[in-house]
């Protein structure tokens, strides 16, 4: 079996696994207390892989690993294996329109980022998992999660494109 078919499977569990620590070790620091810091490294490294791999790759991994981030994460079941992959879908659209390169799959990925916060806030509100008021959304726990994400983007992007350019083509063959 080749060892780069691994590669994808791997990168998603250790990124998966990696949001869980980050989560668990560094937002909680004292000096991070007062926001919300909401890791999205999982999704972004989805809309990479939808847009440099294929969408049919970036689907199946988000149901998967929605799913587990459903079982691991959440109290409601299926918010997160219906938000990956529509999200991801949605965002192939945008990525039709607009030019594939760098620049543009990385705000692409945090318009996904700011999606699945809206989406999945909205689920928590209606059900009545959160009381937070859009305002409180917005300072404690949105920009937060968007700054984050988009110093992510700034660090891994470029490795990210170039890793998943070679493995389009792997893919092809």
């Amino acid at each position: 079996m080749n060892l780069t078919r691994l590669f994808l499977p791997i990168l998603v569990s250790v990124v998966f696994i990696l949001e869980s620590l980050f989560t668990n070790f560094i937002a909680v620091l004292p000096s991070l207390q007062e926001w919300i810091l909401s890791p999205r490294f999982l999704l972004i490294i989805l809309v990479f892989m939808v847009s440099y791999i294929n969408l049919k790759q970036g689907m199946i991994y988000g149901i998967i690993f929605g799913m587990l981030y459903d079982i691991a994460f959440t109290d409601v079941l299926g918010v997160y294996m219906f938000g990956f992959p529509v999200i991801c879908f949605i965002m192939t659209k945008f990525l039709k329109i607009l030019q594939n390169n760098i620049i543009v799959v990385s705000f692409i990925s945090l318009l996904a980022v700011a999606l699945l916060e809206f989406y999945v806030y909205s689920i928590n509100l209606t059900v009545h998992l959160t009381h937070m008021g859009m305002t409180d959304f917005l300072h404690i726990r949105f920009y937060p999660t968007m700054i984050l994400n988009a110093i992510f983007i700034i660090i891994f992007a470029f490795p990210m494109q170039k890793r998943f350019q070679k493995l389009s083509i792997e893919y092809m063959e």
